[in-house]
């Protein structure tokens, strides 16, 4: 990977730490009263959400466009179930989200914002100080300016690359789409996918006349992410950026590519 590199989608996973931040100045100080009682609203308006969510009706969450034809909105109608709403498990849920925010901040923010935070609990509960606030701000915003800066050099090369008879493989996504087969037809490789989660009616690619040119060990379960195309002497090279227990690149080198349907 040139551009879209695993530094860079790290980086790319500080830049919205800042969106849902509430200044407080009880946040100056370390106080577990104002923990537990943040602690205890923020349940609260989870579990009102989740209730609100139990008790409302399929035509008040889908409507008739969200489906191809009038059929498939009755079928969906009648197999409709509404969300079970289980307080004790909505709060452990909730307690586990609490640590996984925990571990998440301490892991991304770097040290100089880490060490004006009084207590890493409020604020992975959205409560700062303004002067905390500000910082995680600016952080977060000049991370999302390198990652916009990186994509706009990506769809700059391409278009030097292929002016503007870009290959076929770019008119598809596969951002999102898990990786459930992986095997070699021939000389072919073949990747298929489990595109529930994507943006994508293709469940798999062929790789024609391939070899593989990198690849970060088993890819089987791995996550597509996103990807690079560029022009060899007999067809293409794409570079590949996946997500699974880690990050993990997969980059071949074809003739030609088709999709499964």
């Amino acid at each position: 990977m040139k551009y879209c590199t695993k530094e860079w989608y790290e980086t790319m996973q500080r830049t919205s730490f800042h969106l849902l931040l509430r200044a407080n100045k009880k946040a100056e100080k370390f106080s577990e009263e104002f923990y537990r009682y943040v602690y205890e609203q923020r349940e609260k308006e989870e579990l009102k959400i989740a209730e609100e969510s139990s008790k409302a009706r399929f035509e008040d969450i889908f409507d008739q466009l969200d489906f191809p034809n009038i059929d498939e909105y009755n079928k969906a109608r009648e197999d409709y179930v509404p969300p079970k709403f289980d307080p004790e498990d909505l709060k452990a849920k909730f307690a586990d989200a609490q640590k996984y925010n925990i571990e998440l901040l301490e892991n991304l923010l770097p040290e100089y914002i880490l060490e004006k935070v009084a207590d890493i609990r409020v604020l992975a509960l959205d409560y700062c100080t303004n002067e905390v606030k500000w910082l995680i701000e600016n952080f977060c915003e000049g991370n999302e300016k390198k990652t916009e800066r990186t994509m706009d050099e990506l769809m700059k090369a391409e278009k030097r690359e292929f002016g503007e008879k870009m290959p076929e493989f770019t008119k598809e996504s596969f951002h999102d789409c898990e990786i459930t087969e992986f095997e070699k037809d021939g000389r072919d490789i073949v990747i298929s996918f489990d595109n529930s989660g994507g943006f994508t009616d293709c469940t798999g690619i062929v790789f024609k006349n391939a070899e593989i040119i990198e690849q970060d060990g088993d890819i089987i379960d791995a996550v597509w992410l996103y990807d690079e195309i560029y022009k060899t002497e007999n067809g293409f090279e794409i570079h590949a950026l996946l997500t699974g227990e880690d990050l993990k690149y997969f980059t071949v080198r074809c003739e030609d590519t088709e999709f499964i349907r």
